[in-house]
């Protein structure tokens, strides 16, 4: 009898040392990641699928100042944008969500559409953009310029300029531009929109 009972009290014992130990394991949460290990790699968002489905090449991309200078002033925000690029060099980018939208957007109207924009002296792809009702200035005066970059960018030529509309919707304002003049860049944007665009 007292040879079962010490039995049963080491048993006892030994479920409440493992119990005892488990707590402590969570307690301390997961044991750290192997630095050495391949980084974690997020799925692609629904829109980011889209861009790619179409053959564009979806980055996150962040807006930048550039004023009249060389130096680009990072701001505040980012955008996953979709880009093309031609076989002859030429590119177009348009933001994922937009392409990706089910429903028509205002840059993807515009860019269907080709509606008519006022002339104006300046950039005439800003002039375009701001005549028919976007803006893809960074300020007040035409010297207040900028543009959508990698992260991280430092060379002022890889900001590209973009015609936001006022539904959020964003596309690249000098392919925009050349669009309406019958010029195509990157690619022909008209069929990769999710949803379907009525034409004027």
């Amino acid at each position: 009898m007292k040879r079962s009972y010490a039995l049963a009290l080491s048993v006892l014992a030994l479920v409440s040392g493992t119990a005892v130990a488990a707590d402590a394991a969570d307690a301390t949460g997961p044991a750290p990641r192997d630095p050495a290990a391949a980084p974690v790699r997020h799925a692609p968002s629904a829109d980011a699928a889209w861009c790619t489905q179409q053959g564009g090449k979806a980055e996150t991309r962040v807006p930048y100042y550039t004023g009249t200078g060389n130096k680009l002033t990072p701001l505040g925000g980012e955008r996953e944008m979709c880009l093309f690029t031609a076989t002859d060099g030429s590119k177009i980018m348009i933001a994922a969500d937009t392409l990706a939208a089910d429903k028509p957007t205002l840059a993807a109207l515009a860019y269907v559409r080709k509606p008519d924009g006022p002339s104006s002296p300046g950039n005439p792809s800003i002039a375009y953009c701001q005549g028919i009702n976007g803006t893809a200035m960074f300020g007040n005066k035409p010297t207040d310029g900028g543009g959508w970059g990698p992260k991280n960018e430092t060379d002022p030529s890889k900001a590209t300029s973009a015609c936001m509309f006022a539904d959020g919707s964003v596309i690249d304002a000098w392919g925009l531009k050349y669009h309406k003049g019958g010029v195509i860049r990157g690619t022909d944007l008209t069929k990769k929109f999710r949803a379907a665009i009525p034409g004027a």
